[in-house]
């Protein structure tokens, strides 16, 4: 689908992605430790992207300040899709911090939230620091919204930031659930936009 994406882009966005997500309370929660974080970041975001490639929408802020991917509600990427990745050794040096994240977030669940035929995921947004608070995510999200109407499909997404939630209401997002995760005491919040 995304086979014209080249590594050298989708690795300039992971490091947008590692300085962005720094304060993200998933990654927090995973890897408390700032100076290791981004490195972390980076990888897991790096890998997401080279699996999304073969199967996901993904979206481009014209001067290259952000990025949105879509995925289809209940998708899941074949285990095997993770050994193939490039960066494959620099997830085994952060396996302990992957590890941690997928029970932060994979304690959570939208099984059964989202019409998996006529839903998308917003999995991940992120926009350059040094340009947030400029409307490029806002532009993103508005473009991937109308694409998908235009296919008679929603979008949906998941935040753990509880600052996002009112942003994306603006937006037009509904809340649909709020889930408690005691373990890493952080809640998750599902939204759609209809």
């Amino acid at each position: 689908m995304n086979n014209h994406i080249t590594n050298e882009t989708l690795k300039k966005y992971a490091k947008m992605a590692s300085d962005a997500f720094m304060t993200n309370p998933g990654y927090v929660l995973s890897c408390p430790d700032e100076n290791k974080r981004k490195n972390f970041i980076y990888n897991v975001v790096l890998m997401r992207l080279y699996i999304s490639r073969k199967t996901d929408f993904f979206y481009f802020d014209e001067e290259e300040r952000g990025m949105l991917v879509l995925r289809k509600a209940g998708m899941d990427y074949p285990a095997g899709e993770v050994l193939k990745v490039p960066n494959i050794l620099g997830l085994l040096k952060n396996i302990s911090y992957v590890s941690k994240l997928l029970s932060v977030t994979g304690a959570y669940s939208s099984k059964g939230l989202y019409d998996e035929e006529k839903t998308y995921i917003v999995s991940p947004v992120f926009v350059d620091v040094n340009h947030q608070g400029k409307g490029v995510g806002t532009a993103l999200l508005k473009k991937a919204i109308e694409d998908m109407a235009a296919k008679g499909c929603k979008v949906g997404l998941d935040t753990m930031e509880p600052s996002n939630v009112p942003y994306y209401e603006k937006l037009g997002f509904e809340l649909i659930d709020k889930q408690y995760n005691k373990d890493a005491d952080a809640y998750s919040w599902y939204m759609i936009h209809e």
